[in-house]
């Protein structure tokens, strides 16, 4: 049927997810060189999985409640100021 377009498009595809999610990691500055050279593993010995779980982890980060002004997050903060 159209298997000689679809083959070599979902190839590029996860080739296009694999290099996104390698320069995703080169732009992360608070992780340790080990954990960044694991990642790059993970990414690059699973194509499909190893950048999703990578972009599904970064993102998820990112909606994490943000910090209070005393470095902690905001429902620990109220917790210890409970029990003063």
């Amino acid at each position: 049927m159209y298997w000689e377009f679809m083959v070599p498009a979902a190839g590029i595809i996860m080739l296009l997810l694999a290099v996104t999610a390698v320069i995703s990691l080169s732009r992360q500055k608070n992780l340790a060189p080990g954990i960044r050279f694991l990642c790059l593993l993970g990414i690059l010995g699973f194509p499909v999985l190893g950048p999703a779980v990578w972009f599904f982890h970064r993102f998820r980060g990112r909606r994490a409640r943000p910090l209070d002004a005393s470095g902690s997050a905001g429902i620990a903060s109220s917790r210890t100021a409970n029990r003063r």
